[in-house]
């Protein structure tokens, strides 16, 4: 049942991140909260947010530090695969999206995104970058619009290793509401995640509790 409600989910998560966002360079959403009307205006990264590079970690690496280094593989496990480091080399802050600059041909790392939850906790490593939304825009509705983007993924050739540079990711041309709006579209996606994550514990749990029970019964 579980598995099922999660798969439910996910399916209508990406359904509506196809119909909540305009396509093609149109103005206007295919589906929107109804007291919205306006169009949404065209913006390029820069416009709309501070770009940064992280930096190397490689030399103050330890097995159980004071801080998560984020780097690519922190980035596409979601946070799940981590390595520390005592120093504080290059800050992260709240609200603040690291995006992955570098990965293989055909990779699932390039372009992902994950959306700072803290202050004093998260140093960014090398070949991340660091996006800094401005005030007037929203972080999660910016963190959705660029998690592994069309735009971004096309510098993958499928033959060598994709490098992102700073132009390349600040060239990026996006469509956005006004922040009233993109704090709803965000806040809606925020919900929907988060019962993505309590069926997915769900599961997990079934899950371990099933194989506890046959290593019992088989003994």
């Amino acid at each position: 049942i579980h598995q099922r409600k999660l798969e439910n989910v996910k399916k209508l998560k990406a359904g509506l991140l196809q119909k909540m966002f305009p396509k093609n360079d149109q103005e206007f959403p295919e589906i929107r909260f109804p007291e919205f009307t306006y169009a949404w205006e065209q913006r390029t990264l820069k416009e709309v947010a501070k770009y940064r590079n992280g930096k190397a970690h490689e030399k103050d690496v330890v097995e159980k530090g004071q801080y998560i280094i984020v780097n690519s593989k922190f980035i596409s496990s979601d946070g799940a695969i981590r390595k520390y480091t005592n120093k504080l080399i290059e800050p992260l802050y709240t609200d603040e999206i690291a995006f992955v600059l570098s990965d293989v041909p055909n990779g699932k790392a390039l372009a992902k995104t994950y959306l700072i939850d803290s202050n004093n906790k998260y140093s960014l490593n090398q070949r991340i970058a660091g996006i800094t939304p401005n005030k007037d825009t929203y972080p999660y509705f910016l963190n959705i619009l660029m998690n592994r983007n069309d735009y971004f993924l096309k510098f993958d050739n499928g033959v060598g290793q994709t490098n992102l540079s700073k132009t390349e990711v600040e060239d990026f041309i996006l469509y956005c509401p006004m922040q009233e709006e993109q704090q709803k579209i965000g806040t809606f996606f925020t919900a929907l995640d988060r019962y993505i994550t309590i069926h997915q514990r769900k599961l997990e749990n079934m899950q371990k509790l099933k194989k506890s029970l046959l290593q019992q019964m088989f003994v």
